[in-house]
Parts: structure tokens; sequence; C-alpha cells
């Protein structure tokens, strides 16, 4: 786990006050995710932003 400082946080806060997506369930949570833990099995919600961003970076890279 990234260790959390101010200016981590802080960063990820401007992040999603400049974001247009207003429903997000994981707006101004440390690192815009959320995990939750239910019967043993850990469930992880991203930031669907960082999510496509993460997509498309996959996308663009070239194959071996």
């Amino acid at each position: 786990m990234a260790k959390l400082t101010f200016f981590s946080v802080l960063k990820s806060n401007l992040k999603c006050a400049f974001c247009k997506k207003e429903n997000c369930p994981v707006r101004y949570m440390p690192q815009r995710k959320k995990t939750q833990i239910y019967d043993g099995s850990q469930y992880v919600t991203r930031c669907e932003k960082d999510e496509k961003a993460r997509e498309d970076a996959m996308l663009k890279r070239r194959l071996p």
C-alpha cells in the first residue's frame, strides 16, 4: 500500500475537484479508491477516469 502523505491526498483531491463526473463513488477519497471486504473477498472500487486511462495506456503499449 502506498504511503499517504498530505501532498498525495491534496493532489488526489485536486484531481477530483476538476473532474466533471459528479456522481463518482470514490470522489475525494485518498488515492481515489475504496476497498471493501465481504466474506473474505476483497473488492476495490476505483475512479472511472483512472481505469479508463489505464486501459488506454495498455492498449497503446506495443506487443513484444
